[in-house]
């Protein structure tokens, strides 16, 4: 409550100020905050990225980076990765690397050797699609089963209107919804993000809801297990003990619910990649090819592939991603929503050309 009457007197500040310049001073403000902020912007590149990359290859004294994967690196069982300690500054975090910007692409630093293609390959959706299968969710299955645009049909049914009428704003915090909800977010959440009063932001998501009655349902079952057993578990046999189940504050509960629901998605999804890696890895040993597994970022897969090796590959990755045969005969599961991929081919990690199977 204090914090929501010191925004409140905050705007009243703001407006009053706001009120007594001209629209001249308004426009060169505005102006100077958006080349500030994009100021800031490129700050953080150069330091974070363009610097950390060049400090590593003077530590290497070659023209590669080295990035340190971790399977235990998270709480929620997702792989991370980074590049070493401090005191070896051989790499950069894969994860962190941002995609491509107005002003610089720092992905295209990261290129392929001459006569090999870099191949990016993309889960599409990866986490809400695990999110349908958990829930077993009618309207969010049948969408990914007729490749229906899923956050534009949710944004119809949640706003009650139809697909071709859903403008992209809608769209967009639909989006925003289906993300919250795997995270954990809240109306304050949302309402804070789009500037809209929290009522408003609780009616856009209690819509959400009720488009896709499955997943309330999914999300209380998973909360009854861990009020009753103190963990959760995924489809993949990972379980994270949560003893703040038991706290005698409220607060801390909850927390340890909205984290219990991400570790049943997120680790899910994770995993699924990884057992795709350990598929397609052991094709190329198999058929003692020259291509190599070089990353992972999230949900994708980053290749380097000699040019005469390139179509055999995509083939398999078409394959392994998507009827993930390597899931299937481990662990017997087969997902009721089919899995889609995209896939760039070209000079590096930042630059390719879309691939249509």
């Amino acid at each position: 409550m204090g914090r929501k009457s010191e925004d409140e007197k905050n705007k009243l500040v703001s407006a009053s100020v706001i009120a007594q310049k001209s629209d001249k001073d308004l426009l060169r403000t505005k102006e100077f905050i958006e080349k500030f902020l994009e100021l800031r912007g490129l700050e953080k590149l150069y330091n974070t990225y363009i610097k950390t990359v060049s400090d590593a290859l003077k530590y290497n004294k070659s023209s590669k980076i080295y990035v340190e994967y971790r399977l235990d690196g998270t709480a929620t069982g997702r792989l991370s990765n980074a590049g070493y300690s401090a005191d070896e500054p051989m790499g950069v975090s894969f994860h962190t690397l941002p995609r491509e910007s107005a002003a610089v692409n720092i992905r295209s630093y990261v290129v392929a050797p001459d006569g090999y293609d870099f191949i990016t390959a993309d889960m599409k959706a990866m986490e809400l699609r695990i999110l349908a299968h958990l829930s077993r969710e009618k309207n969010m299955v049948k969408a990914f089963n007729n490749k229906i645009d899923l956050h534009k049909y949710s944004a119809s049914m949640t706003f009650g209107k139809p697909l071709d009428k859903v403008t992209d704003e809608e769209r967009q915090i639909a989006k925003e919804v289906s993300f919250l909800v795997v995270y954990g977010g809240s109306d304050y959440t949302l309402a804070r993000k789009r500037g809209i009063p929290q009522k408003r932001a609780s009616d856009i998501i209690n819509g959400w809801m009720a488009a896709f009655p499955g997943v309330p349902s999914y999300m209380e079952h998973v909360f009854d297990h861990i009020k009753n057993r103190g963990y959760a578990y995924t489809i993949f046999g990972r379980r994270r003990n949560l003893p703040n189940i038991y706290a005698n504050v409220e607060s801390v509960q909850k927390q340890a619910l909205r984290q219990g629901l991400n570790f049943t998605v997120q680790s899910a999804a994770s995993d699924t990649l990884l057992c795709c890696i350990l598929g397609l890895n052991k094709r190329l040993k198999d058929k003692n090819m020259d291509t190599k597994i070089v990353a992972t970022v999230h949900d994708s897969i980053e290749i380097i592939s000699p040019k005469s090796e390139t179509q055999e590959v995509l083939k398999m990755l078409q394959n392994e991603m998507t009827e993930y045969p390597y899931i299937r005969e481990r662990f017997g599961l087969k997902f009721n929503v089919p899995l889609e991929i995209d896939v760039l081919v070209g000079p590096s990690f930042g630059v390719g050309e879309k691939v249509i199977f």
